[in-house]
């Protein structure tokens, strides 16, 4: 009988263990990149993203991608390509500006000319080999929509910031 209980024992804190989250050490509240409860990613550094829609982006696209930001507790807008940087940064500042590759050179002449100094974030998508290994060597962070799932790129965009933060305080001391 006291086999049995303790067969039981074992295989109830093996289920148990397997549902639930133990990489937090029982505080589920400060996973960092989860909510509370687990209903989605929780972005670790809030920020105001500027989203300079691509050329041939469908509006489903961009309005999923303001939506998977949003959820994630970030403040996204976007704005049509071809629009000047310093008319969009006009109405608010922007931590991150979100842009096709093809669009980066050009955009980060205009973010150079800012006083907020905000990062740049590459899109790449379906890239040749070419010019992935440009990107990778002018850009630290890029996201990849061909090889990417959504709550990728929150990752990316979470440790970019951390990046930038770091630098911040490094070049506070």
């Amino acid at each position: 009988m006291l086999r049995r209980l303790l067969a039981v024992g074992i295989l109830g804190a093996i289920v148990a263990s397997a549902t639930s989250d133990l990489g937090a050490c029982g505080d589920k509240f400060l996973r960092i990149g989860k909510s509370g409860r687990y209903r989605g990613y929780a972005a670790a550094h809030r920020t105001s993203i500027l989203i300079y829609t691509p050329v041939k982006a469908s509006p489903q696209g961009i309005k999923a991608l303001e939506d998977l930001l949003i959820s994630a507790g970030h403040a996204p807008r976007s704005v049509k390509n071809g629009v000047p940087l310093t008319q969009a940064f006009a109405d608010a500042p922007f931590d991150l500006v979100i842009a096709a590759y093809a669009d980066a050179g050009k955009i980060k002449g205009q973010l150079d000319a800012l006083s907020s100094r905000p990062a740049l974030l590459p899109i790449l998508h379906n890239p040749t080999k070419a010019i992935a290994a440009e990107a990778e060597r002018d850009y630290p962070f890029l996201l990849r929509t061909h090889t990417m799932k959504p709550y990728d790129a929150l990752v990316v965009i979470d440790d970019l910031m951390a990046q930038r933060l770091k630098a911040a305080v490094i070049a506070a001391r």
